[in-house]
């Protein structure tokens, strides 16, 4: 290896240095951890020495590389984070070698598209948020609001709360939060669609948000264990798996729905509530709003699932989505009378159909 490392060195071309830079990361990180610090001092003056005449391709495939290694010599860090954004963004990402000072300094300085990518940073801390929130535009805003691993102060989430009122996907991100106060889920309420408001509800209410359940992680989750088997299942095997408690019957419900099976849900809610699965489309379809209300009630069925069900009756009976949120509060009344023997009554005031 030393021969071909002075023989990459003796040749100036641009792809001999480009191929010793990689020589040289090689052999740094092959012994990474074991370095004295006269080596870790020669690979750092020899490696900024390199980075100064070789490629912007060859500079980006050294920073994929190093950017995850804690013990990346600190001037090749900031030397690399501070290079064009194809080189920087791995550094800026998730390099744990940039200190949080250096990252302020970084936020202080560079231009947005560098912004962006610090904005991706796991686990940063509010102070280089607000940084990165008042230096920042759109593009940075959308970014930390959608970095769901970070904390941010009470200034932060005010600022991107305003700020997302004038603009749809940061409004999306931020509404997916979960350390949103409830004055600023007030602040996004009237701005959203029904099932985003029903989540914010949730927070305003003291309530846990997560029973609004995740469709991609109930897909996810459910893939992973079932795996293609959940394709072809048919109601009594999706109701095995409700009863053998490998899916919960909201979860499938909620899958089920947004993936448009909707004879093999109205199948499962038979199953479920023990009854002809024509009852079961009739009251989702055409009987008045009561009686799917309480199809609802005796299968047990979660606000969120009640309003997919809510919400594809719009859809089938042409009726906005507001609809269905209205429908959702009877549901709730209803529960609530339920449970201490009341049963509101369903015709005041209310469109059943």
């Amino acid at each position: 290896m030393l021969n071909e490392l002075v023989r990459l060195a003796r040749d100036a071309t641009p792809a001999s240095r480009g191929k010793l830079l990689q020589r040289v990361a090689d052999v740094f990180l092959d012994g990474i951890g074991g370095h004295s610090q006269a080596e870790l001092e020669l690979f750092c003056d020899v490696i900024l020495r390199l980075l100064d005449t070789t490629s912007v391709a060859d500079r980006a495939a050294l920073s994929r590389r190093i950017a995850p290694v804690a013990g990346t010599p600190q001037p090749i860090a900031i030397r690399l984070a501070k290079d064009d954004i194809t080189v920087a963004a791995p550094m800026l990402e998730m390099s744990p070698a940039l200190s949080e000072a250096d990252l302020m300094k970084l936020a202080r300085r560079m231009p947005q598209t560098h912004l962006e990518a610090i904005a991706r940073r796991a686990n940063m801390n509010p102070r280089l948020c607000d940084t990165l929130i008042e230096r920042g535009k759109t593009r940075v805003w959308r970014e930390i609001a959608a970095n769901t691993s970070i904390r941010m102060s009470d200034w932060g989430l005010r600022t991107l709360a305003k700020h997302a009122l004038k603009d749809v996907p940061l409004r999306e991100h931020m509404a997916n939060r979960r350390d949103l106060t409830p004055l600023i889920c007030e602040w996004l309420l009237p701005h959203v669609n029904p099932t985003t408001r029903l989540r914010l509800q949730a927070i305003m209410s003291g309530s846990d948000p997560m029973e609004t359940s995740d469709v991609n992680r109930i897909r996810q989750d459910l893939r992973r264990r079932l795996g293609v088997y959940l394709d072809n299942c048919d109601a009594t095997r999706l109701w095995g798996l409700v009863e053998n408690g490998d899916s919960s019957l909201n979860d499938l419900l909620v899958l089920l729905f947004d993936e448009k099976r909707i004879n093999d849900a109205v199948a499962l809610l038979a199953k479920a509530t023990d009854r002809p699965a024509t009852d079961i489309q009739t009251a989702m379809f055409k009987a008045p709003i009561d009686e799917l209300i309480e199809l609802a009630l005796a299968a047990g069925v979660t606000d969120h699932t009640f309003l997919a069900i809510a919400q594809l009756r719009c859809r089938q009976l042409r009726m906005p989505d507001s609809q269905a949120v209205r429908w959702l509060e009877l549901y709730r009344s209803m529960r609530a009378g339920a449970r201490i023997g009341i049963r509101p009554d369903t015709r005041a005031g209310r469109p059943l159909n």
